[in-house]
């Protein structure tokens, strides 16, 4: 098809990233203290990413590096495309002055750039034009909508002082240019960042930092401020006590898109959290958690004001001990908490038991139980809402695994989760109902030599929709869920360094509504899939690793429906299949550089559409 408009991207199409980023590695390579590289193409989507930290220090010159960018298009069936771009970077060059005072210049800059399509279904493809620049090339289907871009820059000029080794003060003044949305804005940017690390006063550990900025820029101001504090306690071997206490209020201005008015933000958070732990015995104690978190977040626009606020609190008491081959831990915990908006007051309140235990009775056998009970309700002051309501859950968990000998060995794990929803009025009592999870996992692994090793893994999964009340008869919305899976896997290692792996797996799922009462399923869907793959792996003595295989699924499905003369009718409604070559290449070095690349290419067969080809390709290079 012929393209008849290209864009033009060199600065936000995805290659070009990658192409960007690839000669970002070839002139940083050799003094990089960290640096990460990504590509990855997948069905719906292409991108890259890179990351960037660098710090050197020459005499009294110091100098630092930090940054990240990222690409993404996305293109999912049946949607319009997406792409997305985000860089940010932040250099510092600096000089000591003293040995506790240093002066710096900082340069900052964020870019953000998100431009939505129509058009072809497909990821488009990517050229180089005559004038070398990549493009993407749409059909004449093609249509963009607006894009959404943010732009800011920040000079600076500052200082840190650090008078002793505990106390560190930072102050930069700069300029800032910020574009968004159609307006330009530019002004003065100050900041201040104090920190106090480590100091001890009658044996309690302090952590303080305050910070502060400011923003003026023309008609808008940001600004923001945030403290911590932390407090340590050991009192004893056996008691100790931490507190943290967290304050942020946070104002932002904004254009208001179309309009010459300016918006306001305003978000503060607070929180307070204590923890005291205390052994009462050497193999026992208890430890308390106290928690209290408040926030607001208002909205100033055209002198319409909303405003939310909430606050929530949480109380733990845990209890834990061991004696020789037993040990086990029990919490009960409360939790408050109350919202407020133009909606009204909601308030909501949760209770929780929960405890475990591990038992290892000989060095066979050992289990393991864990066991909770939850509770939470949940009340608005609006007497035309009729969402409150109340939600008890149980979990129980399962494990136990013996060992018959060094080379086989089995663990099988039960889950059971029920929960039960009601609604307090009766105007939606019709949706109350329970949800019942059972699974049950057995595992088996044996290994009848030093070259081999096998394991086979089985679930059984049934997660069942059981609604209070079924009004109308004709329409059951009680459901069912069941899955059977059973898989195997078995690798041989045939020479050194050689090694070779098989695996198969196999699902069976079916559907449906649910009588409960009567305990009688009629299904509506089942399903069959079923994967294998071998691979054959090479691993070298220095780390080096290649792995290359083949890939077979398949899945099916079938519908039931109800006849009137010929009862239930089975008739199948999907297929689908999928096989192709794998890679995976690892290569570490002892110089820091990692690399790993995972690729797999599928031909697709899929009823009523024409065959196709998935290619995913992902990798990752990272240096330390």
């Amino acid at each position: 098809m012929k393209a008849l408009k290209p864009i033009h991207c060199h600065c936000i199409a995805v290659l070009a990233g990658f192409v960007f980023q690839t000669a970002l590695v070839s002139l940083s390579f050799a003094q990089m203290d960290s640096l990460q590289l990504r590509l990855y193409h997948g069905l719906d989507e292409i991108g890259s990413s890179a990351f960037i930290n660098k710090q050197i220090v020459q005499g009294s010159i110091i100098a630092s590096l930090r940054g990240h960018s990222t690409l993404l298009y996305r293109r999912p069936a049946g949607s319009q495309g997406e792409l997305k771009s985000s860089s940010y970077f932040r250099s510092v060059v600096g000089k000591t002055i003293y040995s506790n005072l240093d002066v710096r210049a900082v340069f900052e800059g964020d870019y953000y750039q998100l431009e939505r399509f129509k058009g072809p279904s497909q990821l488009p493809p990517a050229v180089i034009d005559p004038t070398g620049l990549w493009t993407l090339d749409y059909p004449s289907a093609y249509t963009a909508l607006p894009s959404q871009q943010i732009n800011r820059s920040l000079f600076g000029l500052g200082s840190t002082f650090t008078p002793d080794t505990l106390m560190k003060l930072t102050t930069i003044i700069g300029s800032q240019w910020e574009s968004r949305e159609g307006f330009y804005d530019k002004g003065l940017s100050a900041s201040f960042d104090a920190g106090l690390s480590g100091f001890e006063l009658a044996g309690y550990r302090n952590n303080l930092n305050a910070y502060i900025e400011q923003e003026e820029l023309g008609a808008r101001m940001n600004r923001e401020l945030r403290f911590n504090y932390g407090l340590n306690k050991k009192f004893s071997q056996y008691g100790s006590n931490r507190l943290e206490i967290y304050y942020r209020q946070k104002r932002h201005d904004y254009h208001i898109w179309g309009t010459s008015s300016i918006g306001t933000r305003l978000d503060t958070d607070q929180s307070v959290r204590n923890q005291l732990k205390y052994d009462y015995t050497p193999r026992a104690g208890f430890i308390l958690d106290t928690e209290l978190v408040g926030s607001s977040h208002e909205d100033r626009s055209q002198g319409v004001n909303s405003l939310r606020e909430e606050v929530a609190t949480s109380n733990a008491l845990t209890l834990h001990g061991d004696k020789d081959r037993l040990s086990g831990w029990t919490r009960i915990k409360f939790d408050w908490g109350a919202q407020e908006d133009m909606t009204g007051l909601k308030h909501n309140r949760g209770t929780s038991l929960e405890g475990g235990v591990s038992w290892f009775p000989n060095k066979a056998d050992s289990v393991a139980l864990v066991t909770a009970v939850r509770k939470k309700r949940y009340d608005t002051s609006d007497t035309s809402n009729y969402d409150d309501r109340d939600r008890l859950r149980y979990e129980f968990d399962l494990a136990y695994g013996h060992k018959f000998s060094p080379n086989f060995r089995v663990i099988s794990r039960a889950h059971v989760t029920m929960e039960h929803l009601v609604y307090i009025y009766g105007q939606k009592s019709d949706q109350n109902h329970w949800n019942r999870v059972f699974r049950l996992q057995p595992e088996v692994s044996f290994e009848p030599c030093a070259d081999w090793h096998n394991t086979a893994r089985f679930e059984l999964v049934a997660n069942s929709t059981d609604y209070d009340f079924e009004l109308d008869p004709a329409f059951i919305k009680s459901t069912i869920y069941r899955r059977y899976t059973a898989g195997d896997s078995i690798s041989w290692s045939m020479a050194r360094g050689w090694m070779l792996s098989l695996e198969y797996s196999i699902d069976l799922e079916d559907g449906g509504r649910f009588l409960w009462d009567d305990w009688i399923q009629q299904i509506s869907e089942k399903y069959r899939s079923q994967q294998a793959m071998i691979l054959m792996i090479r691993k070298t003595h220095s780390g080096i690793r290649f792995d290359t295989g083949i890939s077979v699924y398949e899945r099916k499905g079938w519908e039931y429906t109800l006849d009137p003369s010929a009862g239930t009718v089975k008739t199948p409604f999907l297929y689908l299949s999928r096989w192709g070559p794998m890679i995976r290449f690892v290569f570490p070095s002892a110089s820091g550089l990692y690399i790993q690349t995972d690729g797999d290419l599928s031909w697709v067969h899929e009823w009523n559409r024409d065959d196709y080809v998935i290619i995913n390709l992902d990798f990752r290079l990272t240096w330390r």
